[in-house]
Order: structure tokens, then sequence, then C-alpha cells
């Protein structure tokens, strides 16, 4: 099997399970076929398969092919990153099969899913309620944390198999991600906000419930922060959403279905609304799903999904899978976020939805933004603790450490497993989050505070989209003149709150 064979296979052996995966979300299937699919694509994950890579890379370097080089080693981190999850496929199914629809019975007699569990807590006033709500899901997680133990184990197995001690030296041998850099990125940031988040943090938390930070629980904070989406419910209805975000992307020069490669599918939800993007086949099938309702939730979650669908719509369809879809995942997330912190930007809120957003509102996006990146700082390093050590032994004392210094506030320890299910996948999460602030800061620079109406932004915005992913987050960053540092978002942290 020479290179391209493995490349077209890889290719179809993606979008296989990319379609799979949007048709049983989608209820157009109630089977998943994935297990056939990774089945008949097997001979991709072979010995063989990885020595042609390796053979490929050599010869690259060897020949001074810098940009060949490059893109080969994006293949084989691809390959070896898909070959990880389809060792863990049987497992991870059999997690999704126990925790699918895990009902909560309340002492109302009514019975929630268990997915909803953010939207019940930021409506449950009282703390006996909040009470009920998390013994639920802790009850949850030990059901399924014999399972999840067992995965840490098998992800072991996986790095063994290939030569490397761990998962974590299994991902540093083979992707460009530097994921010591990322763990002191972590230790920066949580360093750096810690005296403005318990100042802001505690004296939210006190207004709200009458407690100190330090005495309330992880279940408390949704209902500390909804104030920023009760209290303007009616300024984000899902009415003409469509309609107006073609309205503003026009402004900026970009069509919502890149030239006929993005498929949206609007869907009033008889369930809890969603809003996802599905790249079936990047860049020319991209299914941008939109099954909300009216609320601010709502809209975050169609900007960042119309992020998405935004950039692999327009990545260029002329690279090599490779650089289409196989490279850096933060680079998606980032413009996702890009497009869902339109909802910090006044005049586009205003413009866009007739919202004129009060002071206070500000100060309780900005806060939960700020939780938000502390929580996943403290992932990381959790994340990266426990794929080390390879051991679910003793971590539950450490994971409730971690994330009290994260986030403040008592965590229960039954969780320890659950908030890293996908692993190392938090080290994404968080480069994204400090790539999207660069890109911001250089649209704001170069086409002004209103960048989402400058016509330019779009032609600039389709020409970095069009690069896909054959570039790092940090790579990127450097070209426009910054490196992925938390700088400029702790000047916003400092500003706002």
């Amino acid at each position: 099997m020479d290179v391209d064979t493995i490349r077209a296979g890889l290719e179809a052996y993606s979008n296989g399970l990319e379609l799979d995966r949007y048709e049983v979300d989608r209820g157009l299937r109630v089977e998943s076929e994935a297990r056939a699919i990774r089945q008949s694509y097997a001979e991709l994950f072979s010995d063989d398969v990885r020595s042609v890579l390796d053979r490929a890379v050599e010869q690259a370097d060897k020949r001074d092919l810098k940009e060949d080089a490059a893109s080969l080693r994006l293949l084989r981190a691809g390959q070896i990153r898909l070959h990880v999850e389809r060792q863990l496929s049987p497992i991870d199914a059999a997690i999704s099969r126990h925790g699918r629809v895990v009902w909560v019975e309340l002492t109302d007699g009514t019975r929630r899913p268990l997915r909803d569990m953010k939207l019940m807590l930021a409506s449950a006033e009282t703390s006996e309620q909040r009470t009920e709500l998390e013994n639920a899901r802790v009850e949850a997680a030990r059901v399924l944390s014999p399972l999840m133990s067992e995965k840490i184990g098998v992800e072991q197995g996986i790095a063994e198999s290939l030569g490397h001690p761990n998962l974590v030296a299994l991902q540093a041998a083979y992707s460009d991600l530097d994921l010591e850099a990322a763990e002191g990125l972590a230790e920066e940031i949580l360093s750096e906000t810690d005296a403005l988040y318990h100042e802001v943090m505690g004296w939210t938390v006190r207004k709200r419930l009458g407690i100190a930070l330090a005495d309330a629980r992880r279940c408390d904070i949704p209902y500390v922060l909804a104030g920023r989406y009760l209290g303007y419910a009616e300024a984000f209805t899902a009415q003409d959403m469509v309609q107006r975000t073609k309205g503003f992307l026009h402004k900026m020069g970009i069509e919502l279905t890149a030239s006929g490669q993005v498929t949206v599918e609007v869907e009033r939800p008889a369930g809890p609304p969603r809003a996802y993007a599905a790249p079936v086949k990047v860049p020319t099938d991209v299914r941008l799903v939109l099954e909300i309702g009216d609320g601010q939730r709502d809209w975050l979650a169609f900007l960042q999904s119309l992020g998405r669908a935004l950039y692999y719509g327009h990545v260029n369809q002329d690279l090599p899978f490779e650089q289409r879809k196989l490279g850096d995942g933060s680079i998606d997330l980032a413009y996702g976020a890009l497009f869902r912190n339109l909802l910090l930007d006044p005049m586009w809120l205003s413009r866009t939805l007739g919202f004129e957003r009060p002071k206070d509102y500000l100060i309780q996006a900005y806060l939960e933004r700020l939780y938000d990146l502390r929580l996943c700082c403290g992932r990381v390093i959790y994340d990266l603790d426990l794929r080390r050590r390879a051991t679910t032994v003793g971590m539950e004392e450490t994971y409730v450490e971690v994330m009290r210094r994260a986030i403040g506030v008592e965590v229960p320890p039954e969780l320890y497993l659950h908030d890293v299910r996908t692993p190392l996948h938090s080290v994404i999460q968080l480069r994204a989050r400090l790539f999207e602030p660069q890109v911001t800061l250089h649209l704001l620079h170069y086409f002004d505070d209103h960048w989402w109406a400058n016509p330019r932004t779009g032609l600039y915005l389709r020409q970095e989209w069009a690069k896909g992913s054959r570039f790092t987050v940090e790579e990127l960053a450097h070209d426009m003149g910054a490196s992925l540092s938390p700088k400029h978002l702790l000047k916003l942290f400092q500003k706002h709150l």
C-alpha cells in the first residue's frame, strides 16, 4: 500500500464515520454502522501502513522536501490519532450505551434527561433543588466510573503497543502539540487571574447565594451565572435567526452556505435544543444543524457552530486530506469561538438583535468566560497528570485538589473521570481559547471595531480558512505577529471585570 492509497483510504474512513455520526444524531438511522465501517478499513491501521508512512517521512527529510515532510507528518499523526480512536471505540460505545439516556427523577414527580443538567441547575433556586440534581449526576458517574477507569487502562495498552510509556508520550512523539507548553500556559492563566477571579466570583456568589466562594459547590455556579441568560431572555429570539445571520455575514462578504458547500438544516426541537456542525466531507459537504429555540444559550451554540461550519466550508479542496481535516483541532474551535463571542460585542448585539446591553450583562458574560477558562485550565493540568500516571488509583483526590484550585468551589470526587472523557482534548480546547483572542485582535487592528461589518474582513477570513489545518495555531498566531499567549485575554478580563 502506498501513501496515496493510505491517504484516500483514511479520507473515506473518516468521511464514513462522520456521515454515520450525523445520521444517527439526526435520527435518520436507529443503529450506527460505525463498527462495520471500522472493520472494513482495518488494513489502514496495520503496522505495515505505519512503516510506509515512517519511510515516506524519512525520505522527504533526506531530500529536504520540507513542505512534503510536514504534510506527511500530519498524515502520520492523523493515522495514529484515528488508530487510537478506533481502538477505544468498543469501550466508548459501551460508555455511550450506559450513559445515553440517564433520567433524573425529581421530587415533584417529573423526569428530565441528565443532559439537561446545566439548564436545570441554572433555574434551580434553592440549595436543596441543586443538591437533588447533583446527587443524580454523581449517581450516574458512579455507574459509569468502572467503564471509564477501564478505558484508562486500554489507553495505556494502546500507547505501549506503539512503543511509548503512556498516551502523553505517544501524542508528543507524533504531533506538533507542545503539551508541556500548554500545561505551562494553564498554570500561568490560573496564577495571573487568581486574585481577580476570587474577587469577582466571590462577590457574585455572596450576592447570589449569601455564602463565601469557598463554601459554594460546582453545581451552584450555573445558578450564580444564570442572570446573564434569564435576565435578558426576550432579546434572544430564534425568530429570523438564519435571515439575520445572512444579513451580517453579507456585510462581511461571506455567504452562509459557502457557495453551496454548507447546508443549513433548521428544525425546532421536541427535545433539548442544540446546534452543531457536521463536517461530513471537508469542504464540499458540511451540515450546519440548527435544532434550536429562543434564548441566549441557543444563540451561543448557534454562533459557535456557525464559525466552525464556515471554516470547514471554505477550506481549499485542492489540499491533501491531512491538511483539510487531520491537522490542528484547535483551529475550527477557535473560529467557532470568534463568532460565539460576538455576543460580547455591544454594537453587534445592537445592530443584529436590537439589544442594547447594560453594563451588568457585560460583567456577567466576562465572569462566565473567566470561569470557563479556569475550568479548562484545571482540566488540562489534571488530564495530563492522569494520562501520564495511566492509573486511576488515588486520582479522585488529585482531581478535587486541582479543580478546587481552578474554580474555587467544592467538586464531587465522583466526576474525576467524566471531566476528561476524551483524552487530552482539554489541551485542544485551551489552545483554541487562546488563539481566538489573537484572531480578534488582528481583525480589530486591520478592520476596525466593527470588523464584522467590514467587507474586507470576509476576504481575509476566507483566505485564512482556505489554509485548512496544515499549520498549528501557534504558527498561525506567529504569522499574525503574535504568540499563543494569554496576555490579550487577561487584558480583556481586567478591562471588563
